[in-house]
């Protein structure tokens, strides 16, 4: 029963923000005030940096680069340069430092299964070791948490 009302609930609740907005002559063609302005621009402007530059990608990747748009013959030196990156600290990360150079991991994965094919074939298992020493690197530390339990 409530389920079904539902629709109507949020119709009523938006046609009440309209009609709150007509009458202060923001749906009229009149020009919205400077608070109705600054605030999705406060907002924005953070998302899109946030797409552009993540600070841990920075980091483990040591540059600015936006794996969208990498071209085959980076990522082969993207991906040395995160594996280095984790051999150099893995012994001072927790488990959020793993999930997050993971999700780093997955974001170069998926430009890699966009242009794979265009690598040459030694490239590729280069990648591969690499992906292949990450999973390593994380399950060893894993086991060991576990046997110093």
């Amino acid at each position: 029963m409530l389920l079904a009302g539902l629709p109507f609930a949020s119709y009523a609740q938006s046609t009440t923000a309209a009609d709150s907005l007509r009458q202060r002559g923001e749906l009229t063609g009149a020009r919205p005030s400077g608070d109705l302005l600054a605030k999705p621009r406060t907002q924005a402007a953070p998302r899109r940096a946030a797409a552009s530059s993540d600070p841990i990608q920075q980091h483990l990747l040591n540059s600015d680069v936006n794996l969208a748009r990498v071209s085959a013959d980076q990522l082969p030196d993207l991906y040395e340069r995160f594996i280095a990156t984790t051999r150099d600290e893995r012994r001072k990360w927790s488990y959020a430092d793993w999930d997050n150079a993971a999700t780093v991991l997955a974001r170069l994965n998926q430009r890699y299964q966009q242009v794979r094919t265009t690598l040459p074939v030694e490239e590729r298992l280069r990648i591969r070791t690499y992906q292949g020493e990450f999973h390593t690197l994380r399950g060893a530390r894993q086991v060991k948490d576990k046997i110093d339990e």
